[in-house]
């Protein structure tokens, strides 16, 4: 059964708002992977933690303002009732879609019996990777 949580569905928040100020991340698989693992780490240690700060840390402003750590706690709850706890993941490469990068891995969670698909959208902005959208499937 898929999972399919509509936590993080803010796609091009600001850089939509500013195209000449975000960049599609990396050119290949290596450039994309090398900088959207350390944001996915950061991401999924504040899940698994409860840690909204740090679960938060590299989310663009519309994002941070659409979930807030009242919403964050809502939502992973759900998650962690369903799924349980974030267990490992391997990189499946990215998809370029206009100035974001789709970034996906194939996940385990502890509860679940089937993979789950993370589907993290960034940019690249003023030197940072910032994250515009998320999905858990």
């Amino acid at each position: 059964m898929k999972y399919l949580y509509g936590m993080m569905i803010i796609l091009l928040g600001m850089a939509l708002a500013w195209p000449g100020l975000a960049v599609p991340l990396g050119q290949n698989d290596q450039e994309v992977q090398a900088a959207a693992e350390p944001v996915l780490d950061g991401l999924l240690s504040g899940f698994n933690e409860g840690d909204y700060q740090k679960y938060s840390q590299d989310f663009d402003d519309t994002l941070k303002e659409a979930i807030s750590q009242k919403e964050f706690i809502r939502v992973r709850d759900k998650i962690l009732k369903d799924l349980g706890k974030y267990r490992s993941r391997t990189y499946l490469g990215f998809l370029r879609k206009g100035q974001t990068t789709v970034v996906l891995w194939k996940s385990r969670f502890e509860k679940a019996e089937d993979d789950v698909l993370i589907k993290l959208v960034v940019s690249q902005r003023q030197g940072r990777t910032l994250v515009v959208g998320l999905w858990f499937q």
